[in-house]
């Protein structure tokens, strides 16, 4: 009879009490922030109207500014509008259009200084202000060659940006997003002096880099100082670029949050694929000097939300409301998730280039799209069927946003601290434990079944990847000659490939060591120096704050009996509840 070598068993309970300290003692290294959600607020200021004579007034500034404030607002942004709408926007947006304020020096003076009291009684209290200041309008520049965006009564220069605005809003740091441009036709140029956007740079890098650590400012331009809007959404192309990364097409790293990187990365992909020399974009980000990496939004409140799955081939993807407003567009990399925040509708239209579909608000968050009809096919000029066939040609996913960033020098995100997919902001990030029962074949070649328990911990890496460990127990008795009970132990760094999404397959391999003990009335002996090897794979199922696994497992055993070791391959299976 084979037999095993005789050694002293150390409790079982010992055991599982030092993985499980090992395992919290790892998660702790890595605690997640504790900085509590700064406040925000908004300013946005949107004005149709030009002060140059023969210059007609902008088409969609007004429909920008009603899309900016919805956009904020639906991101828990507290946001105040300054607008004349026309009279088009006036039927269309009317309940959104309640509060709306003048766009006059008077009133903007009159709301920062309301804003600042705001802010100053937050902060008193402790709380963190983020403030985001949003322009969309005519840029120009005077005789003199003074850049200013254009009020309804007056005009704002830099001088003024920062006196009236920047400096009386009394918040920890302030976002300065700036379409100043304007158009005529389909496709037309925002700001017909070209020099415009370049003075205004200067001037925003200049006052940033003078005594302005805590703000930053984000605006795009072409090659010839102009930037476009598009008639088929009914916005400028940069400011809805922009707020389709805030709603979560740039969260490349799934923390909830956009960062300056971010958006710069995801309005560069969105606009790369623009071949119209006439209607290609540049987006300039300054971030705070003092923090580089200060998000912008985020993460946002409950509310409608589009959760994607990875897909093998990713998806481009457009979201109107069924009054036909172009809400969020962004393009989906292959084998990546996508979760877009959508201003509240009843109802939804998601169309592709293969098709559309009407999705209701309580079906979005499955993640499948109903039957698509075909797409709907319109007459456009040359330039519009550029930017149509351009704009969001490119997927936007981690392995565009690490190139982009590598090339421009802009700090990176964090990869280590992603929400899962679907994750509602505000609920605690996943701690990667899992509990699990399990049911193999017994050790050492033993008769019926063993059945036990596992302790895992994963942690994120960079993709796909996970690592972690493993410790397990199983029991299989009567199970050997004599009727001797088996019992097995082992510890297991682990390392493998995790989907992501509702349901996502997953496979890992490990190695570690193993405890084997034959265990009888009166005798007990075994192998507390064995090796073990695993393979598994598997589906992960996530629903709320937890996660169901199932796994099909492989262990290799190396045991030392009768004075030699001996290899055995032992099939298993595991159901496990993860957190």
């Amino acid at each position: 009879m084979n037999r095993a070598r005789p050694f002293p068993l150390t409790g079982l309970c010992t055991l599982m009490f030092l993985c499980t300290a090992t395992t919290s003692a790892a998660q702790a290294e890595n605690p997640a922030s504790a900085e509590p959600s700064p406040v925000r607020r908004a300013l946005v200021v949107a004005y149709n109207g030009s002060d140059a004579p023969g210059m007609p007034p902008l088409r969609y500034a007004d429909d920008d500014g009603v899309r900016w404030a919805e956009t904020l607002r639906r991101l828990g942004v507290d946001v105040v509008l300054l607008t004349v709408p026309d009279a088009e926007t006036a039927q269309a947006e009317r309940e959104r259009l309640a509060d709306a304020r003048l766009p006059t020096l008077t009133v903007l003076d009159e709301t920062v200084d309301q804003l600042a009291r705001r802010n100053a009684e937050d902060r008193a209290a402790g709380r963190t202000v983020d403030f985001l200041f949003v322009y969309v309008g005519h840029g120009r520049t005077g005789e003199s060659g003074r850049a200013y965006l254009t009020l309804a009564d007056g005009q704002l220069d830099q001088e003024g940006l920062y006196s009236r605005v920047v400096g009386k809003l009394d918040a920890d740091y302030v976002h300065l997003l700036v379409d100043a441009c304007h158009a005529a036709g389909v496709v037309g140029s925002r700001g017909g002096d070209p020099l415009v956007l370049r003075r205004l740079r200067r001037a925003l890098e200049q006052e940033q880099l003078s005594g302005h650590p805590r703000v930053g400012a984000i605006f795009a331009e072409s090659t010839e100082g102009e930037t476009h809007e598009w008639s088929r959404i009914r916005a400028g192309v940069f400011s809805h670029a922009a707020r389709s990364a805030l709603l979560g097409g740039a969260d490349v790293n799934g923390d909830g949050r956009v960062e300056y990187s971010e958006l710069d990365a995801f309005v560069a992909a969105a606009i790369r694929g623009v071949k119209s020399p006439q209607a290609r974009l540049a987006v300039r980000t300054f971030p705070p000097a003092l923090s580089p990496s200060r998000a912008l939004v985020g993460p946002a409140p409950e509310g409608p939300r589009l959760d994607l799955p990875p897909a093998p081939r990713g998806a481009r993807i457009s979201v109107e409301d069924t009054s036909g407003v172009r809400l969020v567009d962004a393009h989906q990399a292959a084998g990546e998730p996508l979760t877009l925040a959508l201003p509240e509708r009843t109802a939804y239209w998601l169309r592709t280039p293969g098709g559309e579909a009407r999705v209701r608000r309580s079906d979005l968050r499955s993640g499948e799209l109903p039957p698509s009809s075909p797409p709907e096919v319109a007459s456009r000029g040359a330039a519009e069927e550029s930017l149509l066939q351009g704009l969001f040609a490119l997927p936007f996913g981690r392995d565009f946003y690490e190139g982009y960033v590598a090339s421009t020098g802009v700090p990176a995100v964090d990869f280590s601290t992603a929400l899962s997919p679907g994750e509602p902001s505000g609920v605690p990030r996943s701690l990667g434990l899992e509990a699990g029962l399990t049911l193999g074949a017994p050790p050492l070649g033993g008769r019926g079944v063993a059945r036990g328990l596992a302790l895992s911990w994963r942690a994120p890496g960079p993709g796909l990847t996970r690592f972690g460990a493993r410790a397990t127990y199983a029991l299989a008795p009567d199970a050997w000659v004599d009727d001797a009970t088996l019992q097995r132990m082992s510890v297991l760094a682990m390392a493998g490939l995790g989907g992501r999404g509702t349901v996502a397959p997953f496979a890992e391999v490990g190695a570690g060591w193993l405890m084997t003990v034959v265990d009888r009335p009166g005798r007990r002996e075994g192998d507390a120096l064995g090796l073990s090897a695993r393979a598994a794979a598997g589906l992960r199922w996530k629903t709320g704050d937890f996660a169901l696994r199932g796994t099909l497992g492989l262990d290799w055993d190396s045991v030392r009996v009768d004075g030699q070791r001996r290899g055995r391959w032992m099939p298993g299976i595991e159901l496990g509840l993860e957190r």
